[in-house]
């Protein structure tokens, strides 16, 4: 047998070259499968606790099994006509914030019935709300710790067992940023007042919340992704 001299270990080294640029070449260009990017379907919980989509948005298709129940009995609950359907978030942050109570108030009256849009719109526009919380759990916390206190202010009210699974929203994006931060002394409080605020949430016989509390809990994160759940 003849052995290879060093042209023919170069030779060989650069064929194998061509081989894996040509198949890379096949991979990536016109010739490759056509894939197309996954578009990411809001969660129920998302689209109530964050107001990120109107009911016109929401897609039902796009969900599968429980999910796409949930997500008709939502879309089924919405009135013809209903801010809901149509509203835009606005760029600036103060009139964004304006438009995220309004329909944090819908969103309530949509579930509980009108019986308690006085006291809801009250709630909405009250609660310390933001534009954006910037990566930390003060501004998730402050809107729970208010929710406390309205609950404590407003005793038997109608509205806590939406009251209580908006708090768990709260205190899990509150969890998740501590974690961020490696505020090592809050998240196990925020753990804990999380798992209390759903266990209360879901005391309601109503459909709606207990979809609600159901897709929450099994959401992989909420506000910050990687941080583990609470």
């Amino acid at each position: 047998m003849q052995m290879m001299d060093k042209n023919d270990y170069f030779y060989l080294f650069f064929l194998v070259l061509c081989i894996l640029g040509i198949a890379s070449w096949l991979n990536v260009g016109w010739c490759s499968e056509d894939k197309k990017p996954d578009i990411k379907t809001p969660s129920l919980s998302q689209i109530i606790f964050f107001s990120s989509h109107p009911a016109k948005a929401i897609e039902p298709e796009r969900y599968h099994g429980k999910a796409q129940a949930c997500i008709r009995k939502y879309l089924d609950s919405v009135p013809p006509g209903s801010y809901l359907w149509q509203f835009d978030l606005p760029f600036t942050s103060e009139k964004a914030t304006f438009v995220r109570r309004r329909v944090l108030a819908e969103q309530i009256v949509v579930i509980l019935g009108e019986k308690v849009r006085t006291e809801t719109e009250a709630f909405a526009f009250t609660i310390p709300m933001v534009a954006e919380w910037e990566g930390m759990s003060e501004g998730p916390v402050q809107e729970a710790n208010f929710i406390d206190l309205w609950l404590k202010e407003h005793p038997g009210t109608s509205t806590e067992p939406f009251l209580q699974l908006l708090k768990a929203h709260r205190l899990r994006a509150g969890f998740e940023a501590a974690r961020a931060r490696q505020e090592k002394e809050l998240w196990p409080v925020l753990k804990k007042r999380y798992r209390e605020a759903l266990s209360r949430g879901r005391l309601s016989n109503n459909p709606l919340l207990s979809c609600l509390a159901e897709d929450l809990e099994s959401q992989p994160y909420v506000y910050l992704e990687g941080q583990g759940r609470p």
